[in-house]
């Protein structure tokens, strides 16, 4: 008898026909592991049955507009429902188990099962007829394409995780068998044949691949050659070390010197502000370097729940703190990025050069082949020339990238703009505990009431106190108008608190808080050589506080899609990162765009853009009160869910639309 494979559990009556082991009287045994494993596989055959279904009909030519439109739709929802179900046996079956259930049963990957094929082929050839004869529906099929490509990635990162380069049983082994058998899957080759190893024939890095094989796994180096990352603070050390895993080598260049010790930098000016670590970004960041985020709390970083520990003051009340968050970390900036730089630096391959400044850009317009150096407080005409195969921007919002493409003759990114003018100072202080046993205060501005405050904890028993008002009403930088200024806030519980604290130090003003979004993504497939990453690509503003998580949600992008495919392109890697920054962006411009006195070619304006501020005032309203809605509108904020959930989501609307706005809360401290 032939011992099945992974691939069989995709029929659960042929599994207990030809195992002995899962005959009916021996199922009692399986653990629980186990038995999720195959229901989630089995249920993983019900939705590609349908998925399949809908592709067929389309691909017959059997669809009228709506019925193409539905059918499309509904099976790019239903391939990303396939995504969520390995996502889920990610997070829940742990890989020791996972290693047991392979040694019984035996696994191999059902990306290989004529099934999969099946929907690898027709979405590559449905999406190829519609670039061939563009239409209304081209995009949706792009789309189609897109959940496809996502779910093969994360299978493979599964598999990765789970076997790793361990043999496995029957016809199985771990991921270097996988990847011979992928490569050559288009050919029905036996594993290995050719000599080539997985996704090294064919393939040049400026393509985009969108063909129907499934994509190689990350066995080895993805041909990125040598990478060179212009910037070393936060988003260009996470950048390196996903980076790292696919190039020869990587080399980082930045302007500062590095302290020993935890400590603002010049080249970081926003270093001396509050910052947080959203749920989201603790996530991707724990995904990135395991063992990080221990590390942050053994240094003094708070944890603490939003707002289980927080008054929050939203539309002119106190949300209720029964219903607390997920932990977020507030790390001082210099904490957060020393912890970041040791761990990426410490022992890894990656060269790290100070104190040199990057002047321009190498190659020619469209291809970007390395950068220009100069010691930074050398003689100013003495240049380097340094080659890279590929060159990263993580320079901020000070990027120069624009500029130097200008310079060279290539054409700069389209730039989408909102700018509020807005303004944020921020002042240490030392004090005791707020009253009611907060851990802070948030005073969420908006377009009817324009003062804002941070009031978060640091390490070494500090208060991050950031303050923020519109283009006219900017914070004052002297202490004692600082603190007056909070008197200015709608609830007078933060300038009281602050009124017996002790400054450390003056108030540090800030400036730069506009919406920014670079679409690198569009200046076309041929551009290659380069990548732009963080505030460099989509800088947001900064009070909303989703800088660092959305650095950190950059990288496991650029890994994610790295691990799916080794020949990814500038291009590819490029519109991953824009992904993950998109629902940041989304609320950052969609809390800014109401403010008085907002510019910009991406405000939101127009009768939907009020008919749906309308709709999130009534969201707004059932935050204090409802814990629904409040745990839907928090999972946006802290970017674990799109914002269009709160327009989709059937509980969200019930409420909004149908219940009444409660009554407000009472004007005193919220109690836990």
């Amino acid at each position: 008898m032939t011992p099945p494979n992974y691939a069989t559990y995709l029929h659960l009556d042929e599994l207990l026909t030809l195992q002995s082991p899962l005959t009916p009287s021996v199922q009692q045994d399986l653990s629980d592991s186990e038995r999720l494993f195959i229901v989630v596989h089995q249920a993983s055959e019900t939705l590609l049955s349908q998925v399949l279904v809908d592709l067929r009909h389309i691909d017959a030519d059997q669809c009228e507009r709506q019925c193409y439109t539905q059918r499309v739709e509904r099976a790019t929802r239903l391939v990303d429902s396939l995504e969520g179900q390995l996502t889920l046996l990610r997070h829940t079956l742990l890989r020791e188990e996972f290693m047991l259930f392979r040694d019984r049963f035996g696994t191999a990957s059902g990306l290989q099962s004529k099934q999969f094929h099946e929907l690898f082929g027709l979405v590559r050839k449905l999406t190829q007829r519609g670039e061939a004869r563009p239409s209304a529906g081209s995009e949706r099929l792009t789309g189609l394409d897109d959940a496809v490509r996502r779910w093969r990635r994360t299978h493979l990162e599964l598999v990765t995780h789970m076997l790793g380069d361990l043999p496995g049983s029957a016809e199985t082994s771990g991921i270097r068998f996988l990847a011979a058998r992928l490569d050559n899957t288009s050919t029905d080759e036996p594993a290995g044949a050719g000599g080539s190893p997985a996704g090294s024939q064919g393939r040049t890095e400026t393509e985009d691949v969108t063909d129907s094989r499934p994509l190689p796994a990350p066995a080895g180096r993805s041909g990125l050659g040598h990478v060179v990352v212009v910037g070393g603070s936060v988003a260009g050390l996470l950048t390196a070390h996903v980076l790292a895993d696919h190039a020869e080598r990587v080399t980082i260049l930045e302007r500062d010197r590095y302290e020993d010790a935890p400590a603002p930098r010049a080249g970081v000016p926003q270093s001396r502000h509050t910052h947080v670590l959203l749920t989201s970004g603790m996530n991707a960041l724990d995904e990135l370097l395991p063992g990080l985020l221990p590390a942050l709390v053994d240094s003094g970083a708070p944890r603490l729940a939003v707002p289980g520990d927080l008054g929050v003051w939203q539309a002119g009340q106190w949300i209720s703190r029964r219903n607390p968050s997920e932990p977020i970390m507030t790390p001082s900036r210099p904490l957060l990025e020393h912890h970041i730089r040791r761990r990426v630096l410490d022992g890894s391959r990656i060269h790290v050069r100070t104190g040199v400044e990057v002047t321009g850009l190498l190659g020619r317009p469209g291809h970007i082949t390395g950068v220009t150096v100069r010691d930074r407080g050398g003689d100013p005409h003495t240049r380097q020339e340094i080659e890279a195969d590929l060159v990263v921007d993580a320079t901020g919002r000070s990027s120069h990238t624009p500029a130097w493409l200008t310079a060279m003759g290539a054409s700069a990114p389209a730039e989408e703009l909102v700018e509020t003018g807005r303004a944020y100072a921020t002042c240490v202080f030392q004090a005791d505990d707020p009253p009611e046993d907060l851990s802070g205060f948030y005073i969420v501005p908006d377009a009817g009431q324009p003062l804002g405050a941070i009031i978060l904890p640091a390490e070494g028993d500090r208060w991050m106190v950031t303050l923020s008002g519109p283009r006219d009403q900017a914070p004052p930088s002297g202490t004692e108008d600082f603190v007056d200024f909070a008197g200015g806030l709608p609830h007078s519980a933060p300038h009281k608190w602050l009124s017996s604290a002790r400054p450390v130090g003056r108030p540090v003003g800030y400036r730069h808080t506009s919406n920014r979004r670079r679409r690198y993504d569009r200046l076309g497939r041929g551009h290659t050589g380069l990548l732009v990453v963080g505030d460099a690509v989509c800088a947001l503003n900064p009070v909303y506080g989703q800088g660092l998580s959305v650095a950190a949600l950059n990288a496991v992008a650029l890994g994610k899609t790295l691990a799916g495919n080794r020949a990814s392109s500038a291009n590819a890697l490029q519109r991953a990162v824009l992904r993950s920054s998109r629902s940041a962006w989304e609320v950052a411009t969609g809390a800014d765009s109401p403010m008085p006195g907002v510019t910009g070619n991406a405000v939101r304006s127009g009768p939907v853009a009020r008919l749906l501020n309308r709709y999130l005032d009534r969201v707004r309203a059932h935050v204090p009160h409802d814990p629904a809605v409040c745990s839907a509108n928090r999972d946006v904020l802290f970017l674990l869910a799109p914002p269009r959930t709160l327009v989709t989501s059937p509980e969200v609307l019930r409420r909004a639309l149908l219940s009444p706005p409660p009554g407000p809360t009472s004007p005193d401290l919220p109690t836990p």
